[in-house]
């Protein structure tokens, strides 16, 4: 008797459902399908971006120990070396995070050359570049050398290509909602077009969007929903460019991260054209009254100014901040120098920033890879592993209880304390003007 390939549907190819579709093809004897709304990698993914952080310096050992074994790869396999620069990284930080970051290394004898830099001694380094740099609020500066940043849709796009090239099928298509079987198991998809998609197991890798989608499908199942486990949040990332002389400053500076509340957020490492890329360090939702349910819940606005990249004008709220952001991490430096695009990016964010990464306990057949927090990316290498590990069912416990539906281990403590929520999208937008003209 012949017996079937297993099937695995996954639906989402951002960097969770792509990781995943990559390591289940590699390990074979799976038929691996991969849905997403766009070619890849989708400018709507949050995983779509210029470029990402990647560090390993987690004070939570769970994290720091899959990172041990990312960043290794991140610096040596030819499918992500191309797109890593360890350029290092900088972050001011008033907690005590600089400590236990420099713990974590020595108490997992990882080899790391962290330091604590004067403030004075991170003005004068890098040519000057952060000479007017706002620091009020701390004496010294953590400094990171063997840390960097990734070219996030380039790297993405790589790992759906080598997961296609080994006989993925990747299937352009939107969600309309799950199938159920006659005993309430999930069966398969059904895609807008009226195309129906079946497997044995079925993986919602989908970001913000999971909580809608679980709800569309199956409105008068409520054990399904999410509920509070997954919150759909938005954050805000800008570009500016440098030029001439103050190109030739910025050529050298690290990543730096600016923690302190003035500043809250994150500058990248100039990009050979001069690009540089900024995050604030926020997140917000949008709740909406949800038609198929009648309940309010926090979903990604589907329109494409919500969602990727725009031009030199926003929404008033986040331009004030940006340009907060922006000069209190570079100081006059960049006073003058004009913001060109600005792009919410949206990502599911549980209460604790923990990863959701499970079978769901009340639906056969059916497993979510979730809650990437706004720190997902950078585990890119290494969580498909963790992913196909659970559907397989030999996840290590440590692992599949923290990231349960019902989460059964930790310490409550945040994996990501610096996105915290400052509002509702449509409270801040009528925060001025709205829209800027």
């Amino acid at each position: 008797m012949i017996m079937a390939t297993p099937s695995v549907l996954i639906i989402g190819a951002g960097n969770f459902g792509a990781a995943t579709a990559l390591t289940l093809i590699k390990r074979g004897g799976i038929r691996v399908t991969l849905v997403d709304s766009a070619a890849f990698p989708n400018p709507r993914a949050a995983s779509h971006d210029i470029n990402k952080i990647v560090r390993d310096d987690y004070p939570d050992r769970l994290y720091m120990r899959m990172l041990a074994k990312a960043m290794p790869l991140w610096r040596e396999d030819k499918l992500y070396r191309p797109w890593y620069h360890e350029v290092g990284m900088l972050r001011a930080d008033s907690t005590s995070f600089a400590e236990e970051s420099i713990s974590s290394y020595r108490d997992m004898g990882i080899s790391n050359d962290s330091e604590l830099l004067p403030v004075e001694e991170v003005r004068r380094r890098w040519n000057g570049a952060l000479a007017t740099a706002d620091f009020d609020g701390v004496e010294q500066v953590l400094f990171n050398p063997s840390v960097g940043f990734a070219e996030a849709d380039k790297a993405l796009g790589a790992v759906v290509q080598a997961a296609v090239d080994l006989g993925v099928s990747y299937v352009v298509g939107e969600l309309e909602k799950l199938e159920f079987a006659e005993d309430g198991g999930c069966s398969g998809v059904t895609l807008k077009d009226g195309k129906k998609l079946r497997a044995d197991q079925i993986l919602l890798a989908t970001g913000a969007r999971t909580s809608a989608i679980l709800a569309q499908s199956a409105p008068q199942r409520k054990e399904l929903h999410a509920g509070d486990r997954l919150l759909a949040t938005g954050a805000v990332s800008f570009y500016a460019k440098l030029e001439g002389e103050q190109q030739k400053k910025f050529s050298s500076i690290p990543v730096l991260k600016n923690c302190l509340p003035q500043v809250k957020g994150e500058g990248m490492s100039m990009l050979p054209n001069g690009t540089i890329k900024f995050n604030c360090d926020l997140c917000f939702t949008n709740y909406q009254k949800f038609p198929a349910t009648g309940e309010v819940m926090s979903t990604v606005p589907s329109q494409a100014m919500y969602n990727t990249w725009t031009g030199p004008r926003f929404i008033e709220f986040f331009e004030k901040r940006a340009r907060r952001t922006m000069n209190g991490l570079y100081g006059k430096e960049v006073e003058n120098i004009k913001i060109e695009a600005y792009r919410m990016c949206w990502d599911a964010s549980t209460p604790t920033h923990d990863f959701l990464v499970t079978p769901h306990p009340q639906c056969d057949g059916l497993y979510i890879a979730t809650g990437g927090s706004f720190h997902g990316w950078k585990f890119l290498p290494v969580i498909g592993e963790y992913i196909a590990d659970m559907l397989q069912g030999t996840l290590d416990s440590d692992f599949a209880e923290r990231w349960a539906w019902d989460k059964k281990s930790g310490d409550g403590r945040s994996a990501n304390p610096t996105y915290q929520i400052v509002g509702d999208l449509e409270e801040l937008s009528r925060q001025g003007r709205g829209w800027a003209n």
